[in-house]
């Protein structure tokens, strides 16, 4: 599967894509006044086509930070204990689907290949679960298998911020400036002569560069 291979129809009804547009101006402003929100390296993320990014997992936030700060609709995975009534009809509107908490998961696995297959843009947190401290995790199992099978670009992201405006034991969140970082792809020739560690083990490196540009002049701010 490559991007010319699968162009990126509307897989959005117009309602659907309208409430998306809207959200994604809502938290934009929202970011804006809690702080401000800066995004670098757009340029990074493909136009049209199947397209993986894989990012650093630190808050609540964080899906809201990637849908606002890319402006592709995205398809993103969530732990399938989110999709209950109400929750799990917005999560589903945003363009979320289940996987298991614990990795990927077989149904996670297809619906992420079903979904690039039709030319869309999908968004994991390969470390499953948000971090306890602010440091990128090591990732789960079937992300390299994941990125060796779909044969599309998998675009690094780093997200900066979120860890101090809303840590996984804060009830609320608070005003902190956030920071989206998008690093170069990996191309899929890239993963080729790669074991599944190997393969693993560049992706978290690529995400930890984009941590780190995306940190670059933010000050953290301890939690609390």
């Amino acid at each position: 599967m490559t991007p010319d291979d699968c162009p990126s129809p509307r897989d959005r009804s117009l309602p659907a894509l309208a409430f998306y547009r809207t959200a994604q101006g809502l938290v934009r402003l929202l970011f804006a006044l809690l702080g401000g929100f800066r995004v670098t390296g757009r340029e990074h993320v493909p136009d049209r086509g199947a397209t993986l990014l894989v990012s650093n997992h630190l808050s609540f936030w964080d899906v809201f930070v990637l849908g606002s700060g890319i402006s592709r609709p995205l398809n993103f995975v969530a732990r399938s204990s989110l999709f209950k009534p109400m929750l799990g009809w917005l999560i589903r509107s945003l363009g979320g689907f289940p996987i298991q908490r614990e990795g990927i998961g077989v149904q996670g696995f297809k619906e992420t290949l079903r979904r690039l297959k039709r030319g869309g843009i999908v968004a994991l947190f390969p470390e499953g679960t948000r971090s306890p401290d602010g440091a990128l995790q090591p990732l789960k199992p079937g992300i390299a298998p994941l990125a060796t099978r779909a044969r599309v670009p998998i675009v690094p992201v780093g997200i900066a911020g979120t860890f101090e405006a809303w840590p996984r034991h804060r009830r609320f969140p608070r005003p902190h400036p956030l920071r989206l970082h998008i690093g170069p792809p990996i191309v899929p020739e890239e993963l080729d002569s790669l074991s599944p560690e190997e393969a693993a083990a560049l992706i978290r490196e690529r995400i930890q560069q984009a941590v780190d540009a995306a940190r670059l002049g933010l000050a953290p701010r301890p939690p609390g």
